[in-house]
C-alpha cells in the first residue's frame, strides 16, 4: 500500500458518541491547548521557535524546562506553537515557519526524507500503542483480525504497532480493512460500532472505555521490540547548520530539566499538569500515559546514544515506514539523527 496522509478519514456523525468524547477530541489528541512560553526569558536572550505536539511523550521536558526557568537559563527564549499532527509540525518545520520541532513516530519519518535534522530524543514510546476490539465481535487475538474492519490514524505510533502486530500473526494489510482516520474519529467510530476493532495509542484508550466498557483489549505495542518509537527534537536543517551554539543550548537545558525530571517525577508531573494540561485532561490521565513509555537518566541516554541503540531503535520505526510506503527507501539513521552534541554535551554534565 501507499501511505498518503488523509485519506479516508472518517467524519463525526453521532452526536450522542461525540458528547462522550469531547476531551478526547480535544487534549487528548496529538494536539489540544497552549501551554503558554518561556518562563523570564533574558534580555537579549536568543528566540527560538518550538513547534510541538500536545501530547506528554513528546511535550513533558518542553512544559518543565520552561516552567523552571531552565531553557532561560541557557540565554533561551522558546516560542512554542501547538500542532495537531505530525505531518502539520514536519511541513511547518521543512517550510521554515519553525526552527525545530517536537514531535512522536513521525520522528522516523520526514527527517528520513531529508526533512529536519534529528538532535535529540525526548522519550520512547514502548507500549502507548493498543489494540481493543468489540465485545461481541469474537475476536480473541490478532490472527482474528483477518477480513475484519481495523480503524487508526496512518502515520503514526498506532499505525506502527498495527504493522508489525499483523506481521506477527501472519497477516498482511490486504488482509484486513484498515480505516484511516484521525484518533478522536476511530475512536468515535469504534464506539459507534462502525468498525471490529482499532489500534490507538494512550489515553485513548480511556475515553473508549469509559463509552464502551465491554470493550476487550487484545494485544499491545510492548509485546513487539520494534514497534516502539523515539519521540524526538528535530531541526529545520538549514537552521541546524547555522545555529550550533543554540543547538547545544537547547539540549544543556533539556539535560537540566530531564534531571530535575527523575530527581523529582511526581513533583515534575504536576508543573507540566498545571502549566500545560489544567482543563484540557485530568493528572491522572498524565500519570496513566508515563507508565507506557520509557524514560533515562542522562546517563542512560548517553549510554544509549553512545552504544548505537538509540539510532537503532529510530531505524525499526523509519522501517516500518519504508515498508508500508510512506518512506521510499531506507537510509540509515546517522545520516539524519546528528547524535554528535548531545554525547558532548551530556559527557560535560556527568
Amino acid at each position: 500500500m501507499t501511505w498518503r496522509p488523509g485519506t479516508g478519514m472518517l467524519r463525526c456523525t453521532a452526536v450522542a458518541v461525540a458528547a462522550v468524547l469531547l476531551t478526547a477530541c480535544g487534549a487528548l489528541d496529538e494536539g489540544g491547548g497552549d501551554g503558554g512560553g518561556s518562563a523570564a526569558a533574558p534580555e537579549g536572550a536568543t528566540r527560538v521557535r518550538v513547534g510541538y505536539l500536545h501530547t506528554i511523550a513528546v511535550d513533558d521536558k518542553l512544559w518543565l524546562g520552561t516552567q523552571e526557568g531552565y531553557f532561560a537559563d541557557e540565554g533561551l527564549d522558546l516560542e512554542a506553537t501547538q500542532f495537531d499532527t505530525g505531518i502539520a509540525v514536519s511541513q511547518a518545520l521543512a517550510g521554515g515557519s519553525i526552527d525545530v520541532a517536537i514531535m512522536g513516530g513521525v520522528t522516523s519519518n520526514f527527517p528520513a526524507q531529508g526533512q529536519g535534522q534529528i538532535f535529540m530524543a525526548n522519550s520512547l514510546e514502548t507500549a502507548t500503542a493498543r489494540m481493543y476490539v468489540q465485545p461481541d465481535s469474537g475476536i480473541s487475538s490478532v490472527a482474528d483480525l483477518r477480513g475484519r474492519t481495523i480503524a487508526t490514524t496512518e502515520g503514526t505510533t498506532a499505525d506502527i504497532y498495527l504493522h508489525r502486530a499483523l506481521e506477527s500473526a501472519g497477516l498482511t494489510r490486504q488482509d484486513v480493512d484498515v480505516v484511516n482516520a484521525a484518533m478522536p474519529n476511530a475512536v468515535q467510530a469504534f464506539v459507534s460500532g462502525s468498525v471490529d476493532a482499532i489500534a490507538l495509542w494512550v489515553p485513548f484508550d480511556l475515553r473508549l472505555t469509559e463509552a464502551v466498557p465491554d470493550a476487550v483489549e487484545i494485544d499491545n505495542a510492548g509485546n513487539y521490540d520494534d514497534a516502539g518509537v523515539v519521540d524526538g527534537w528535530i531541526a529545520n536543517n538549514d537552521w541546524y547548520e547555522e545555529n550550533e551554539d543554540t543547538v547545544r543550548a537547547l539540549i544543556r537545558s533539556w539535560l537540566t530539566t530531564n534531571a530535575a525530571f527523575r530527581e523529582d517525577p511526581e513533583g515534575s508531573l504536576q508543573t507540566v499538569f498545571e502549566s500545560a494540561y489544567e482543563g484540557q485532561a485530568e493528572l491522572s490521565d498524565l500519570e496513566y500515559q508515563l507508565g507506557f513509555q520509557s524514560d533515562f537518566t542522562n546517563a542512560e541516554w548517553l549510554d544509549m546514544y553512545e552504544s548505537g541503540e538509540i539510532l537503532e531503535r529510530v531505524g525499526q520505526a523509519e522501517r516500518a515506514y519504508v515498508e508500508l510506503g510512506g518512506v521510499p527507501q531506507y537510509v540509515e539513521p546517522s545520516t539524519f539523527f546528528d547524535t554528535s552534541l548531545f554525547v558532548e554535551e551530556a559527557k560535560e554534565v556527568e
